[in-house]
This record gives structure tokens, sequence and C-alpha cells, in this order.
């Protein structure tokens, strides 16, 4: 949240995008950034507040891991920010969190009442009814801005590319966006690079070419400098910066990752900065599950994963192939198999393609595989 002492402010590039979205050519920006690395604190505790600060309204809407439908999500967040009070408040009252039923504040098109209506959110599973989706339309032209455009944050996008079922929805959401170009701008963004290709990149998507792509930048000496100087006022200890640099790298300069290796340290004064690290790896691959998503690997995907994340490449070269096998204790498989490997693997997000090569997606999941964490 803003009073966040650990928050490391981002207000240059905050300033930027909301520029670029306010008053440049693009209506919409797609940011990547892997899992963790900070994406939804810049969107919440800086971009939201700076773009409040100039007048805009801000709505903010995560399609990951939701529980219901995204056109749950969505409709749950632009009713909600009709409510008094700017986003740091809604969710400081936890008004995001969605109740299993919501009064809707309009009439819905096609319910044959003139009366407002309740829906039961976690019905809302499958193909998205006609109805709503011409509600959504019609929520959005209510909070479209008339003096400034309205800016809508919506997090992890790539999660609606994940099933056919959400075609309507894309597509009813870049209608809507394309009739109130002056009212409403979007940044969206994600966490696969494959995921925002398939929802941007695709000649047949609906939002092709629709948004501009940028990357969040990776943070650097700064961010390091700023968690000490925290560190420091609220412990009465001084953490090695040359120590705490190095690790920082080792974490691939993570900010939630090194964000729990600072606060492992705070909270136990014994810790050394190469033992809260493994501390710190420990809970990391707890958290993110990567031995259970590593157990529900099949052989040829483990070890197809476990060779990419020691620096192999070329998946479908006979040398790779011949190799593959020899671990499997078989025969050199076929680039067929190899490739249906390869496919359940993206599914899954663990590797892409993005950057023209097959890789492992989460640069820690590599470093967990390729160490031989899974045992």
């Amino acid at each position: 949240m803003a009073g966040d002492p650990w928050h490391s402010r981002r207000s240059e590039l905050a300033e930027q995008v909301l520029g670029t979205l306010a008053h440049g050519p693009a209506q919409a920006l797609s940011l990547f950034a892997p899992r963790r690395a900070g994406k939804t604190e810049f969107l919440v505790q800086d971009l939201a507040p700076h773009a409040e600060a100039k007048g805009h309204r801000v709505i903010y809407a995560s399609f990951w891991q939701a529980p219901l439908s995204p056109l749950a999500v969505l409709l749950h967040a632009l009713e909600k920010s009709r409510e008094r009070g700017g986003l740091a408040d809604r969710i400081r009252t936890s008004a995001w969190k969605m109740a299993p039923k919501l009064k809707l504040s309009a009439p819905v098109p096609g319910t044959g009442t003139g009366a407002e209506a309740e829906i039961d959110l976690t019905r809302l599973k499958g193909e998205p009814p006609t109805n709503l989706l011409l509600h959504l339309d019609d929520l959005l032209g209510q909070v479209s801005g008339n003096r400034r455009p309205t800016i809508l944050l919506l997090d992890e996008v790539q999660e609606l590319a994940r099933s056919r079922g959400n075609a309507s929805l894309v597509a009813a959401l870049r209608t809507s966006l394309d009739k109130r170009r002056d009212g409403l701008r979007a940044v969206f963004t994600g966490s696969s690079r494959a995921g925002l290709a398939a929802m941007f990149s695709n000649r047949e998507a609906p939002f092709f070419h629709f948004a501009t792509p940028i990357d969040l930048p990776a943070l650097g000496k700064p961010f390091v400098d700023h968690l000490l100087a925290v560190f420091r006022r609220t412990s009465g200890r001084t953490l090695d910066r040359d120590g705490m640099l190095g690790a920082f790298d080792r974490l691939h300069r993570n900010p939630y990752f090194f964000r729990l290796l600072v606060q492992t340290m705070l909270h136990d004064p014994d810790h050394t900065v190469r033992s809260a690290l493994d501390h710190v790896r420990e809970r990391i691959a707890a958290e993110l599950g990567y031995p259970d998503a590593w157990l529900a690997l099949t052989p040829i995907q483990r070890e197809t994963a476990r060779a990419l994340a020691r620096g192999a490449s070329r998946p479908f070269s006979r040398v790779f192939r011949v190799a593959l096998g020899a671990a499997l204790g078989e025969a050199a498989p076929s680039a067929a198999r190899v490739q249906a490997a390869l496919r359940r693997l993206e599914r899954l997000g663990i590797v892409d393609t993005a950057r023209g090569e097959w890789e492992i997606a989460d640069v820690e999941f590599g470093g967990w595989i390729a160490a031989g964490e899974e045992g």
C-alpha cells in the first residue's frame, strides 16, 4: 500500500506510462514481467496513485487464478469502481474481494425487467451470457472518462487466452474499448510472453496489435539501497551492501525474492547472507510449488525441462534427442515426442519461446531444476 515503507517507488516510470497513455498515441500498453517481479505493486502503488492525482479514474482487475469467471472479475471491478474513494481505499477495505452475489447498478439487458438485478457470480462459468456482455459494455460506457480517460489496469491478462470459452468476452472487451478510444485507456500485464503473444500478436486474436508492448524495467542498486536503509531504520543493524548486491543478482534481481531475503535477516539476526539465501530459496520453491509441479510431469517432460535448464538448446536436433534418450534410458525420442513434451510444458507455463528459442520461463525454477533440487 501507499504507506508501505518497504516499497521502492517507481515515480519516473509511472509518469512515463501515464504520459504515454493519456497524451501519446497508444490507447493500450501490454506490460511484461515474470511472476513476483513487481508488476502488481507497480500498478497499484505507483501508477494508480499517480494517475488518480492527475484526475483519472483507475480500475484494477486481476485474472490470476480467479476463483470465478473473467467476466465476473471485470463486472465486480467495474461495479466497485463506482463507489467513493480511490483504488487504494477499495483495496484497504477489501472491497475487491468478491462476494458470491453482486447487485448490479443498472438493469441488465435481456432480463425482461427494468429493475436492478442481482447476479450470482459463482455461476458465471463457461461461455459468457450475451446479456451480461451487453451489461459489461454499458458499465464501460458509464466509467469512461469525459475530461480525462479512465485507466483500466488488467493484470495477468494472458489467463484470458487459456480458454476458448473466453473468446466472446475478449472480443466484446475489444469492441467496447474501440468505441471509447478517448475515454478508456488500458494497461494489460502478463507474466507469460507466450500468453501475451497469444493475446496481442496472433493475427486471429481480437486484440491483434491493439497494445504497444513494453517490459517492466529491472530494478537495480537504488532498490537494494532503499531496502537496506529501511532495514537499518527498523533494526538498528547494517547489512553488508556488497554481499546483498551479490544476493540480489543470485535471486535474478527479483524484488519479491530479495524482499523475502531482507525480511528473513530482519527476523533472525543469526542468519548470514548465505544462510538466509538458502532459506529463501527453499521458501520460494515451496511457495511457488516447484516440487509439486515437477512431480506432475512425465519422465520425458522432466528430462526435456532439465536439459533446457542446464543450457541445452535446439531441442529437435539429433544431439539433443540422443542425450534426452540417454537420460531416459531409451533410444532417441522422435522430434514429435519432444514437441509434445514442450507443448505440455508451455501450457503449464514452465517453458516458452517468446524470445525465439525454447527456454525455462521462470529463471528461479530453472536454477532449482539445474541444481538437482528436485531429487
